[in-house]
């Protein structure tokens, strides 16, 4: 390709989520039959990131690469060969998010054939966490390519609109119905309660004081199991829509308790946050078979003889990683925990921070 001079890179973050309660009745139209249906997540700093440079070429042509360094995978043309490539499963959502914003900055006006581009991507989630690491990652590419475009984002003016972009591409791919509320974590960060209603979202931060708490009250552990939240999440839809069962009656459980856990929230009644969470998995696990693992199982045995009060799966189950909940503050029984679940087969300890920003992105001119 010869000699090559980055002319502006662009660098995108965004947090992955815990979804302490309230996941897979964000399923559209799934809420429009719920009354008042919630989920509530935190965000972290499992991070996934974008990096976008802007690159001049000395043997005069305009490369295009694609990288998803995680997967060791990689993508080269040039723009005019956009259209007719091909891309691998792991690099379908950049080529498809780089498209959609190429076109936007071709009918701005913006757009400069002869500077060449590549898009990188990388994140800390483990693949299949259930964590929302896809969403996130789009999230983070989507955030790099907005500011590529429109050379300026601003989260509180164009989040919910990239929120909604990000939903229908990355359905395109995954070719199920997608969840929103990975989405709003990573965008907006924090601890959020996301009511999901007729025609608009209501979205509000829950107060920053909860944030280091739960965090002190929190252990979040990888199964070692990876799992694909499209297929689980479609075959609870189906069941769902279909009426099959006592799955309606099941969601609506998890919506009663993911209120009581907005209000314990609210009252900083940590008891009743974890009985909260308790009463939400004890119906999620009983939505489908597959949901829990017997690994899982034990690891939540493990930490409730000593002295948790509740866990549950992150995301739609069936692997991924799962949490456990404290109801005090205590350094070291949190340290006693994350020691001995972290000790069991194939269980490994994710360290985290809470993360109180979402979507950040950061442009230096070299």
């Amino acid at each position: 390709m010869g000699g090559m001079k980055v002319l502006k890179k662009y660098h995108a973050k965004a947090p992955t989520r815990i979804d302490l309660a309230g996941g897979t009745v964000d399923i559209w139209p799934l809420y429009l039959f719920l009354n008042q249906a919630t989920t509530v997540n935190l965000a972290i700093d499992l991070y996934a990131e974008t990096t976008l440079e802007e690159v001049s070429y000395s043997d005069g042509n305009s490369w295009v690469i694609l990288r998803a360094e995680d997967q060791s995978a990689e993508l080269k043309f040039k723009w005019d060969e956009i259209d007719s490539v091909s891309p691998s499963p792991s690099l379908e959502l950049h080529w498809k998010y780089l498209k959609y914003f190429l076109e936007r900055k071709r009918r701005s006006g913006r757009f400069y054939p002869t500077v060449g581009l590549t898009l990188a991507t990388k994140a800390k989630s483990p693949a299949g966490a259930g964590l929302g690491g896809s969403s996130t990652l789009s999230v983070s590419i989507i955030g790099a390519l907005k500011v590529w475009c429109d050379g300026s984002l601003s989260i509180e003016t164009d989040g919910e609109k990239l929120v909604e972009i990000t939903r229908d591409v990355e359905t395109t791919v995954i070719k199920v119905p997608a969840g929103m509320q990975d989405y709003y974590g990573a965008m907006f960060g924090g601890l959020q309660s996301l009511k999901w209603g007729v025609g608009a979202h209501d979205r509000k931060w829950l107060s920053p004081d909860l944030l280091s708490e739960l965090e002190d009250r929190i252990l979040l552990f990888y199964s070692g199991q990876s799992r694909n939240s499209g297929i689980n999440n479609w075959a609870l839809f189906k069941s769902f829509i279909d009426n099959q069962g006592s799955v309606r009656d099941q969601f609506h459980g998890i919506n009663h308790a993911t209120h009581a856990l907005e209000k314990a929230l609210g009252e900083k009644d940590w008891a009743a946050v974890g009985s909260a969470i308790a009463s939400e998995w004890e119906v999620r696990r009983g939505l489908a078979s597959g949901i829990t693992t017997r690994e899982i199982d034990s690891a939540f045995e493990s930490a409730m003889l000593k002295g948790a009060s509740a866990g549950k799966i992150c995301g739609a189950g069936g692997g991924g990683c799962f949490f456990v909940y404290l109801p005090e503050k205590n350094p070291g029984l949190k340290e006693t925990i994350a020691r001995e679940v972290g000790a069991l087969p194939g269980i490994r300890h994710l360290p985290f921070r809470v993360s109180r920003t979402g979507l950040t992105v950061e442009v230096t001119t070299t």
